[in-house]
């Protein structure tokens, strides 16, 4: 039986999410072991710093072989310090989160080089805020591991993309904003040789573009293998338009490395889970449309 550690990281949420996320997920014949006052008082998140972070390194330290968040919110960039003092342990455990959990996605596949899966989470499953297909996409990992597991193919947004039948490498990345939060932190993310994946919610055109140019600027696409965008929901203007995608479109035939769009990824009803820091073979759009199965 797979044992599966449910923590709280980041926002706040009412206290019967608990005890609903641990039966969902026993239901699905996971052993969870959740802290029993993993929620407490706090300005802005789930816990203290200091009990938000005792559990997570529980979680980390402990014998589970999944970690998963329960939502995500605001909160994990506060722990990051505390985080980077650990000790790699033992045994690799697989992190399930989004959103916030981007800045915890970027510590484990970076320091611990351990692998991790973005994609729904906790409250996401109980309340039904993702599609039947993401649910099911995610169970399937549970039970089956990659090995069956395909995503939709790549749609290539400029010409070097659309140069390639396929790419290979390792995904990492996650919430725009947050990677951007990264940026000259000891944790920030490093582009370099890897594919990197982008999502976001709630964000104008103009600041997509502002983070884009800042991540630029830094640095961050030096070396890099590919860029994907998945999904960018809401962010429209006040007349109800939207300039989101004509923004990456721009930056897309700006740049000389590869650029593509993975429709299904991101903060939408759809919440693919993408397995992040694992060799994959991705395939490019197909003249057929169909979806190509990991490497």
């Amino acid at each position: 039986m797979k044992h599966m550690y449910l923590i709280a990281p980041s926002g706040s949420f009412p206290h019967e999410m608990v005890d609903l996320t641990r039966l969902y997920f026993e239901s699905l014949g996971r052993k969870i072991t959740v802290p029993k006052d993993i929620l407490g008082e706090d300005l802005l998140c789930a816990n203290s710093d200091e009990m938000r972070f005792k559990y997570l390194k529980e979680a980390l330290i402990s014998e589970a072989d999944e970690i998963m968040m329960i939502r995500g919110g605001y909160g994990l960039t506060r722990l990051m310090p505390m985080l980077l003092k650990l000790s790699k342990p033992e045994k690799k455990k697989i992190f399930y989160g989004i959103s916030d959990g981007t800045a915890l996605h970027i510590f484990l596949n970076q320091v611990w080089d351990w692998p991790s899966i973005h994609g729904p989470v906790g409250a996401q499953f109980v309340k039904q805020s993702v599609d039947r297909d993401s649910i099911e996409r995610t169970v399937r990992i549970f039970d089956e591991g990659l090995s069956a597991y395909l995503l939709p193919p790549l749609i290539p947004l400029n010409s070097a993309g659309a140069s390639k039948a396929s790419i290979l490498g390792k995904v990492v990345g996650g919430n725009l904003s947050l990677i951007q939060t990264s940026i000259g932190t000891p944790w920030q993310l490093k582009g370099e040789n890897k594919i990197v994946f982008f999502e976001d919610v709630n964000e104008r055109g103009y600041h997509i573009d502002r983070i884009l140019s800042h991540l630029e600027q830094a640095q961050l696409f030096v070396g890099v293998r590919a860029v994907l965008f998945g999904d960018f929901v809401k962010g429209e203007e006040s007349d109800g338009s939207s300039l989101v995608w004509d923004v990456i479109q721009r930056f897309a035939h700006s740049m000389s490395f590869p650029v593509y769009r993975l429709r299904g990824c991101g903060h939408g009803v759809q919440n693919y889970p993408l397995p992040f820091n694992y060799e994959l073979d991705l395939t490019i759009q197909a003249k057929d449309g169909a979806e190509r199965s990991f490497r």
